[in-house]
């Protein structure tokens, strides 16, 4: 299939970084909103940029946090899980998404590391199924983080195969739930593939239209999966930032956003400089 020869060929998300991404009027007024965890109210766990390991699935896997200097236990804070591309790193993810510029200390941000998906142990990424062991990483940081930190609602970015990824995210473990994912942002991904058993969310997806590296044609058929999941309209309007859309009449609260950028760094497959504040735009609207 298409889909998987392009997995094939992504590119590391974290070189060539751009430069720091635009801001989007209002987009940092205030945190979304969200049930409290088990982990509101208690003793503030470490603050700023930081690493951890967990054991999920039976193997020890490593991630970069990042939680805003002002936290506070008794605020519940969106978790926002980032996926990095293929032979990417956390660290990487980090530096190349500029999320924590969008988000302005609003957020609780994870950088999960891949493990490698071929012998080649550089060649890092992440396995696209139910069962598998990124999908068990996803559950294992996300009960470990509610617990320690207060935090609301929780939603899914990243780029390229860290895109594959945010989509089987949405498509396994999305809803309104209190432990659902609520939104996702995937940039330059693929998928989902098959039925979703989650439940519907809302989506911002992010494609170049001169993408050599994941073609046009998988974000949008990512945004038409979403855009069915939702219920929406094959109508749209126009909103910021520029060149997105939001098509109308979703259901039960739910967003569904389009941005066909013309951007050709990397192959049309670079990250954007609207691509974060558009995702966190989108995170705010989805408490």
């Amino acid at each position: 299939m298409r889909w998987i020869s392009a997995l094939l060929v992504l590119v590391a998300c974290g070189s060539d970084s751009p430069s720091d991404p635009d801001a989007v009027a209002g987009s940092n007024d205030a945190a979304v909103d969200g049930p409290s965890s088990q982990g509101c109210g208690g003793p503030a766990g470490p603050t700023g940029a930081g690493t951890g390991t967990i054991m999920a699935g039976g193997l020890e896997r490593t991630y970069v946090r990042f939680v805003p200097a002002s936290y506070d236990p008794a605020k519940p804070y969106p978790l926002i899980f980032a996926w990095h591309g293929r032979t990417g790193n956390g660290t990487g993810a980090r530096q190349y998404f500029h999320l924590e510029d969008a988000t302005a200390d609003q957020a609780i941000i994870v950088y999960p590391d891949g493990l490698p998906v071929t012998d080649d142990p550089g060649d890092t990424g992440w396995v696209l199924t139910p069962d598998g062991r990124d999908i068990a990483l996803f559950d294992a940081l996300q009960a470990e983080l509610t617990s320690t930190y207060c935090v609301g609602r929780t939603y899914s970015m990243g780029h390229s195969f860290g895109g594959y990824m945010t989509n089987v995210v949405g498509c396994y473990r999305g809803g309104s739930g209190p432990n659902a994912v609520r939104a996702i942002g995937p940039m330059a991904g693929g998928g989902p593939n098959g039925s979703c058993p989650g439940g519907p969310v809302s989506a911002v997806v992010i494609h170049g239209i001169e993408d050599m590296v994941v073609l046009f044609e998988q974000g949008e058929g990512s945004r038409d999966a979403w855009l069915a999941k939702a219920g929406c309209d094959a109508t749209s309007q126009p909103i910021t930032p520029a060149p997105c859309v939001a098509y109308d009449g979703c259901d039960g609260g739910n967003l569904v956003r389009f941005c066909a950028h013309s951007e050709l760094a990397g192959n049309g497959h670079a990250w954007p400089s609207f691509a974060s504040p558009a995702i966190w735009a989108l995170f705010q609207a989805s408490p």
